[in-house]
């Protein structure tokens, strides 16, 4: 549980084997190849027998991302439930010799390179069709607009403003001539003819009114002129896409086999790349690496029965040396590793905190939703999705965390008289009585809950710190650190609950709180600064260490957050109910059928919404709230050697039993 243990092993193996070890470590997935940390005095350059894989993968890539948006349109589900290809090496090597892939590489990058051409000039001509329409009826070629001494330029302005604006420009400028020339689509068209001298002033005058210039000088012919000729080439541009799409088409029956040989030179690529890290000569070579100790009898049993000629060894790591991170958790914890990774990994040694935040993770989560509505309808759609569809990796591990926290709404949002926003008061008796608070009527006492929840989740991540202080012989610390801001936190509460909240609670246990309050302030004001020689320092260095209370105050007004979500779930939910309930009284049932609408859109868009902040929000205290009193982070995630394939499944014989999915063979 936590975090593995991990040991270096070591591999020396004589040379003939050398490709055959490295193909079953990839199979295996269990090492994390490294630098071999020894001078063994010989070569650790790559041996590359297989071409050029980097530029043939690329060619595979590009002409996939060309082909793709070809092919057959998958729906959510069927892509989810897509089986990989099988395939096997004799049939990786038939597709590689029968794939003319530099053939279908360079016609997918012709295709995509004219079919782009095309659809910019479509796209332009039928821009400059677009600004033409308005002064197809101007009767004067476009070349010539413009003289030695006059230029005539067209524009367009709001109509609203256009009157006006003729106005201005007739009494600015006596010697040009302004006309509008059509009003359509709230858009007035002016032509105007000016002086040259005067282009700039108009220029100027026109971009105050926020005018727009059309420059169609570059062009020959009359408007309408233009506009036929640009139509005319619509056709022909069509077909042509047409064209360069129905070649496109008949390349995409090879796409399963780009799939394959881009898998495969991927594959290659890896192979490669460990070889820097292998150190060899004419007969040996050594590989090294990380390796999980729960790993290590399997792969020791298995590499010694298949391969003779080899020697392994294993280690503890040495100090100085930071072993990559594999956390090792179970069923019901594993997928809070989601949440852990986001926003790091915990160094080698340090507690893994994803055990330790489940609970308080999926309890925020459930607090701030706070509906057992939406917690039933949150449940059933994740436990389909895990059902049905078995999601893998992280969108699996999200799967597994919204269901937890949908089950756990139920409970919550049972307990605190949230359902769809119907009035507690309308549930059956027998639903009444699991009631214990209702949110909605008693806001301060769900307040109270909700801080009562934060300092018992700070508490927690100041008692890990504590413990992992102890263990690691640094006692000062663990007691004078840790220990007595736990108790000095703790006394502090029913201060707090009483002097700032308003709250009731026995005069006697506030007084002792009171008393022991100032006894630990003073220990924590004179063991603040014990690290420093100078008394001023150690004086300084106390009350910084004593006004360490702000920002645990600060952290435990964080917490309202779990009251404000609920209360905003809470509050959308009877929102929706109320609009819903205004619509019923139109006539011939179209009231019922809009209500049904807007209470089934109404109540998804606030299951949708309030679920996202649910998670964020959660995720919030445990990165800001929790971590911060324990968690170092700054680990390196362990990333062993394996196979990287992304579209099939490598099958060792041709001989090897069925597998399912879709069959490259």
């Amino acid at each position: 549980m936590g975090i593995s243990r991990m040991l270096k092993m070591q591999l020396l193996g004589h040379s003939a084997i050398r490709d055959e070890v490295k193909r079953y470590l990839r199979e295996s997935g269990v090492l994390e190849v490294t630098e071999v940390s020894f001078d063994a005095g010989a070569s650790g350059a790559a041996r590359d027998d297989s071409g050029d894989p980097e530029s043939r993968l690329e060619t595979a890539g590009t002409a996939l991302a060309f082909l793709e948006p070809f092919a057959p349109r998958l729906s959510f589900f069927q892509k989810m439930s897509a089986s990989p290809l099988v395939v096997t090496p004799e049939r990786i090597a038939d597709i590689e010799r029968e794939t003319p892939l530099s053939a279908i590489g360079g016609k997918c990058a012709d295709l995509a390179g004219k079919m782009r051409a095309l659809g910019e000039s479509l796209e332009n001509s039928r821009d400059l069709a677009s600004s033409l329409e308005p002064w197809r009826d101007l009767d004067l070629p476009l070349e010539n607009l413009s003289t030695e001494g006059y230029t005539a330029q067209l524009w367009t302005v709001q109509d609203k403003a256009a009157d006006k604006h003729l106005e201005e420009l007739a009494a600015k400028f006596e010697y040009g001539h302004f006309e509008e020339f059509r009003r359509d689509a709230g858009k007035s068209y002016i032509a105007s003819i000016i002086a040259m001298e005067d282009q700039p002033a108009l220029l100027e005058a026109m971009k105050e009114a926020g005018s727009l210039h059309h420059a169609f000088d570059h062009l020959a012919g009359t408007p309408a002129e233009v506009l036929e000729s640009e139509r005319a080439k619509w056709p022909g541009i069509e077909k042509a896409v047409e064209e360069a799409r129905a070649e496109a088409l008949s390349l995409v029956p090879s796409i399963d086999n780009l799939r394959i040989l881009a898998d495969h030179y991927r594959e290659l690529i890896g192979l490669a790349g460990i070889e820097g890290k292998i150190v060899g000569t004419d007969s040996t070579f050594v590989i090294e690496g990380w390796i999980r100790a729960i790993d290590r009898k399997r792969i020791e049993k298995e590499m010694r029965g298949r391969f003779d000629e080899i020697e392994l060894s294993f280690r503890d790591p040495v100090e100085g040396e930071e072993p990559p991170i594999a956390l090792d958790n179970g069923r019901l914890s594993e997928p809070y590793e989601f949440v852990t990774t986001l926003y790091g990994q915990p160094v080698y040694g340090e507690a893994d905190p994803t055990p330790l935040l489940a609970p308080f993770f999926v309890l925020f989560f459930a607090m701030m939703l706070s509906d057992a509505g939406y917690g039933i309808a949150l449940s059933l759609l994740t436990g389909f999705i895990l059902w049905k569809l078995k999601p893998a990796g992280g969108i699996g591990r999200l799967m597994k965390i919204l269901f937890a926290g949908g089950l756990f709404t139920i409970v919550v949002g049972v307990l605190t008289a949230g359902i769809l926003g119907i009035d507690a008061k309308s549930f059956p008796g027998w639903l009444q009585q699991f009631i214990l608070i209702n949110p909605l009527q008693e806001p301060m006492k769900m307040l109270y809950i909700a801080f009562l929840m934060g300092v018992v989740h700070i508490l927690f991540g100041i008692g890990i710190r504590m413990i992992a202080h102890f263990r690691a012989g640094m006692y000062p610390e663990a007691v004078l650190d840790d220990l007595v801001w736990i108790l000095f936190i703790i006394v502090l509460v029913p201060i707090g609950f009483v002097g700032i909240l308003g709250g009731d609670a026995p005069g006697g246990l506030v007084d002792v709180c009171r008393k022991c309050a100032m006894g630990l302030a003073a220990v924590v004001f004179l063991t603040g600064g014990r690290r420093h020689k100078s008394y001023i320092r150690k004086f300084f260095a106390g009350i910084l260490k004593f006004y360490s209370i702000v920002g645990y105050f600060g952290d435990v007004l964080s917490y309202a957050r779990l009251l404000a979500l609920g209360l905003a779930t809470a509050a959308i939910a009877i929102a929706v109910n109320d609009i819903a309930k205004m619509v019923t009284g139109l006539p011939f049932y179209t009231g019922y059928v809009l209500m049904a609408v807007i209470l089934v859109g109404g109540h998804t868009f606030n299951l949708a919404i309030n679920t996202l902040g649910a998670y964020v929000h959660s995720g919030r205290l445990q990165y800001l709230e929790f971590f911060s009193k324990f968690f170092t982070g700054g680990g390196k995630p362990f990333r062993p050697f394996r196979s990287e394939r992304r579209y099939s499944v490598l099958k060792k014989r041709m001989t090897d039993p069925e597998s399912h999915g879709r069959s490259g063979i």
